[in-house]
């Protein structure tokens, strides 16, 4: 019996994943601009809404870009459920509010998202493309955001063309900076506040 509820286990798990990369691999290749997105309308329209535990507004760290994260209508009634990562007030003048940043989807584990965030950008800056694999991770009580990208990348060793005599003893390589790119939480307001408030 253990046997049977365990190969069930695998088999939904395995489901599950399948069908939320199969929804984050048929966004748009590029971004859309929606209408609605200034932060006293959002902050109304999120007031009215039982939030889920990733949704809300969220402040890029150091930049300034504020986003909302809402749920995507899901007509479907599917187990996974699809956020939208949307520009409230870009840092960079270019991006208009309500530009779509990304996507994201549930996971089996609690707090981490499966995301495909636009990475590059077209139309004189104005226009998002290129969605890139990320996943999002709440920490700190869901008062924060981190962003970490995952997936294949090509890396080309243009050294190996140079004869021997001409390559470095040493190279530099860059050192990643862990887990600290990513948001806070604007709204709704964290039971704890991001920095301590003394008297």
């Amino acid at each position: 019996m253990r046997l049977i509820l365990s190969i069930l286990l695998l088999l939904l798990t395995i489901c599950d994943v399948a069908a939320s990369s199969s929804r984050l691999d048929r966004i748009p290749s590029q971004s859309e601009v929606l209408p609605g997105y200034r932060r006293d309308s959002v902050g109304t329209r999120l007031k009215a809404l039982p939030l889920h535990a990733v949704e809300g507004l969220w402040e890029f760290t150091p930049e300034g870009t504020v986003m909302a994260i809402e749920r995507v209508e899901n007509r479907q009634e599917q187990a996974t459920t699809l956020y939208r990562m949307v520009v409230v007030k870009g840092a960079d003048l270019a991006l208009r509010p309500g530009t779509v940043m990304g996507y994201l989807v549930t996971t089996s584990k609690r707090g981490v998202y499966d995301a495909r965030i636009y990475t590059a950008r077209r139309d004189e800056g104005t226009t998002l493309s290129s969605p890139k694999k990320f996943t999002l991770t709440l920490t700190d009580e869901d008062s924060r955001l981190t962003v970490k990208g995952y997936g294949k990348f090509l890396k080309f060793n243009w050294w190996r063309l140079l004869p021997y005599m001409y390559r470095y003893l040493v190279s530099q390589h860059e050192r990643s900076p862990g887990d600290i790119k990513g948001c806070v939480r604007i709204y709704p307001e964290p039971a704890h506040p991001l920095e301590p408030r003394y008297l």
